[in-house]
């Protein structure tokens, strides 16, 4: 009786070591912890474009974080008046992921994150204004060029996914990654270097999608729906 149960344990503890070295085989296809560059092929198109340069950390096959700081320089869009403009200033994103599954060689990885934004530009414009103007009388009227500073706080949820370019690196370090989201962010409006004395004839627009209150044009809200595409060097 003794010699079938100790037979019966050591069989059963076989099997369950078998197994054990199995799961540890099978999530060890990543060593952590782990670092990789990133940068989007969708920056360029936004509204306040430019160049982003980021770094994931990734501490587990589940958990990593994010921080994706944007250098903006330039538009590709038009103001109200049909005029290009070159905003400049910087835009930070910085997320927590949870990403799904146990993560395989060659295999996409899907993740969901809470991410917070934040944006600093001021872009240049040139305006009509009326000089030292009361009750709709105004001295004079001039041309003059100011700044307008734009600052956004806010923050959104957005999915994706990542998948290794194996086609053109095959040990899965160059990864491509797809997003989408849906956020909400608050934008704060100052315009600056405006000549002395001076009102606007026509007030700047402020676009479209905007929340807010009337009596006070510098400050709305508005939706975001972020899509992306970025390319990750794991290093």
């Amino acid at each position: 009786m003794n010699k079938n149960f100790r037979s019966i344990l050591s069989v059963s503890f076989c099997l369950l070591s078998f197994i054990i070295n199995a799961q540890q085989i099978a999530r060890s296809t990543y060593s952590y912890p782990e670092f990789s560059l990133r940068t989007s092929l969708t920056s360029f198109v936004d509204y306040d474009a430019g160049i982003m340069l980021g770094v994931n950390y990734r501490w587990s096959d589940h958990l990593s974080a994010s921080f994706e700081p944007t250098w903006i320089f330039f538009s590709p869009f038009f103001d109200s008046n049909g005029d290009s403009f070159q905003p400049s200033g910087f835009k930070i994103r910085t997320d927590f992921r949870y990403h799904f599954g146990i993560r395989k060689k060659k295999n996409p990885n899907f993740f969901i994150a809470p991410e917070f934004h934040y944006k600093n530009v001021t872009t240049k414009s040139e305006g009509q204004f009326g000089i030292n103007c009361q009750s709709g009388q105004c001295d004079y009227f001039q041309t003059a060029e100011y700044k307008t500073q734009k600052k956004e706080i806010g923050g959104l949820i957005k999915a994706g996914l990542t998948v290794p370019l194996t086609f053109i690196e095959k040990r899965d370090h160059l990864l491509l990654e797809i997003y989408g989201g849906f956020g909400a962010k608050e934008l704060k409006y100052k315009e600056l270097d405006i000549p002395p004395g001076a009102s606007f004839l026509n007030p700047p627009d402020r676009g479209i999608f905007d929340f807010g209150n009337d009596s006070d044009r510098n400050t709305i809200f508005r939706p975001m729906i972020p899509f992306g595409i970025k390319v990750i060097l794991i290093i």
